[in-house]
């Protein structure tokens, strides 16, 4: 074999294996979206895991979004780490199966939706509700999602957290203690008063990706 073959049956080699990997990366890539839309997990509302920021924010048109900091980017990486980590926040304008946000009940307890994105991708979502019984709620998602996977009672034997979970996601109802949160000029003053207890449903990845870049 002289050297011009030779020479051209490596160059072969190389476009194969540049092919090869631009496949298994494509591969790489859906897996996990294909995984989330076969989980038994499914959807909170119109937002589903797995959803784009911008699909988010298109639903939720007053969403206040801002960027989670993280450490150890330097010039070369702000660009492409700058939206790794972001955080959305909802406090009006949405309900949960007929339940009330917190903070549309009570404005003082400014929590409501909250949707955590990872490379733009919807990882984490939560709604905190202003009802003050788990009980209506549980018989509806019982019958969307039948036998939890844990559930657990407080002392006077009132459940108080109920999970459901597949290999891919989890949804999970929790009370939750809830403080006021009072704006006092440029600061937000966080813990005055008497906590009041609220319910939060969740639903996450089980994977979820680290907060380090």
């Amino acid at each position: 074999m002289n050297r011009i073959q030779s020479s051209a049956c490596i160059t072969k080699m190389c476009r194969f294996a540049l092919v090869f990997l631009i496949l298994a990366s494509f591969a790489a890539s859906i897996a996990p979206a294909r995984a989330i839309r076969r989980s038994g997990i499914p959807h909170l509302n119109n937002d589903r895991l797995g959803e784009s920021l911008k699909r988010f924010r298109s639903l939720h048109r007053d969403a206040t979004c801002v960027m989670r900091p993280t450490g150890g980017f330097d010039d070369k990486t702000f660009k492409t780490n700058w939206l790794r980590w972001v955080d959305c926040s909802v406090a009006k304008g949405n309900t949960f199966e007929g339940q009330e946000l917190l903070a549309e009940a009570i404005p003082a307890r400014r929590f409501g939706i909250l949707g955590s994105f990872y490379k733009k991708k919807l990882v984490e979502l939560s709604y905190t509700l202003s009802t003050p019984s788990i009980d209506e709620l549980l018989q509806i998602l019982n019958r969307k999602y039948r036998r939890a996977s844990r559930i657990t009672y407080d002392r006077a034997g009132h459940v108080d957290f109920v999970e459901w979970a597949d290999r891919v996601a989890s949804l999970d109802v929790e009370f939750v203690p809830i403080f006021a949160a009072i704006a006092k000029g440029d600061f937000l003053r966080i813990g005055e008063g008497q906590p009041s207890n609220a319910l939060r449903i969740r639903t996450r990845l089980n994977n979820m990706p680290s907060s380090d870049p």
